[in-house]
């Protein structure tokens, strides 16, 4: 049954290291971020204001946009996600790694099981671990902006009253399940751990820029690029020359989740575990 399968999925990630370490460093990383973009932001910002500096207050943007709840969950979005990348590769190419992977077979008849009991568990985790960590983030970047500026209300975007601050939490949520699901997929399909946490983060972090800068084809690909998507949809940011809007984009990147995430699936079931 899935709800055994479950369970065992659980005990197995419960008692591995790397659960923890990945889990603290996603809040080292969330809370160590929020504070340093609100301090810096809020520092740079009060200063171009002491000297009525016209010039670096209008490189700084809009408060609205610099005091937003999108710009207060970057460290997640940038770190966060990189660091779910790589527990959840680990989930599948941990098996594959230490033997285990044929004894986990015999135990779901159903090999459909395996991933989706995965899924289930690493996701739930996941998501909740972003969900609070959104909000944790949202606030301490709000807190240390306003310990820099004299005028505390340029900060009002910083706030779960704001408008769009619960979309951007309820989004960044839905990311993180999403990326385990392609981290999943993705690890079923290529069953080593290097291979694939090094093809998901050169994904995400360099493969789709680089894309983007090819002559023509760049401008013309861009707005197809998952990750991109990801991003429009986080950030509250629509991409140019995109078919779709905010909603579509993060529409699109949920049809890519499920693709890889399926292929994954269809893999294991063709393959002898």
């Amino acid at each position: 049954m899935l709800l055994n399968t479950i369970n065992a999925e659980w005990i197995k990630l419960r008692s591995t290291k790397s659960f923890y370490w990945t889990t603290a460093l996603i809040v080292l990383f969330g809370i160590g971020w929020a504070m340093l973009m609100g301090f810096a932001n809020g520092y740079a910002f009060q200063q171009a204001l002491d000297d009525q500096d016209a010039g670096t207050i209008a490189s700084l943007g809009d408060p609205a946009d610099l005091f937003d709840a999108s710009n207060g969950v970057s460290g997640l979005g940038l770190f966060g996600i990189m660091i779910v990348i790589i527990q959840a590769v680990i989930l599948v190419t941990g098996e594959y790694g230490n033997g285990t992977a044929k004894l986990a077979a015999l135990a779901a008849p159903k090999r459909w099981q395996m991933p989706a009991a995965k899924v289930i568990v690493y996701g739930v985790i996941s998501a909740t671990v972003f969900f609070v960590m959104s909000i944790v983030s949202i606030g301490l970047t709000r807190l240390m902006a306003d310990a820099q500026l004299d005028d505390t209300s340029l900060t009002e975007g910083l706030s779960m009253s704001a408008d769009g601050a619960w979309s951007v939490v309820l989004l960044m949520t839905l990311a993180a399940v999403l990326i385990v699901m392609i981290s999943i997929g993705v690890g079923y399909i290529l069953r080593r751990t290097a291979g694939a946490v090094a093809l998901l983060l050169l994904w995400a972090l360099l493969l789709e820029d680089l894309v983007g800068m090819i002559p023509k084809v760049g401008d013309w690909v861009t707005p197809y690029l998952p990750f991109k998507n990801l991003n429009a949809g986080i950030y509250q940011s629509a991409l140019d020359d995109a078919p779709w809007g905010i909603g579509g984009s993060v529409i699109y990147f949920v049809v890519w989740a499920v693709i890889i995430y399926v292929a994954g699936v269809v893999v294991l079931r063709r393959r002898d575990v």
